[in-house]
């Protein structure tokens, strides 16, 4: 899917120095940070899940050790 947006000036200045060193396209290494982003994102999301589940499933044993 084709997406169009401007960066900051100093953004794509860093952007673009980094591709440059990954040897990759600027594209390439958007991609790549916009994976890395959301793989963070479903991480934390995940890990609030689990959290709360936790909460709820010993809720008494951290009444207890309060």
């Amino acid at each position: 899917m084709a997406v169009t947006f401007e960066l900051p000036a100093k953004l794509h200045e860093a952007v673009k120095a980094i591709a440059t060193a990954e040897r990759r396209s600027l594209t390439q290494t958007l991609i790549i940070a916009v994976e890395d982003y959301v793989q963070r994102h479903q991480r934390t999301e995940r890990i609030d899940e689990l959290s709360a589940r936790i909460a709820g499933e010993d809720a008494e044993l951290l009444r207890r050790l309060g």
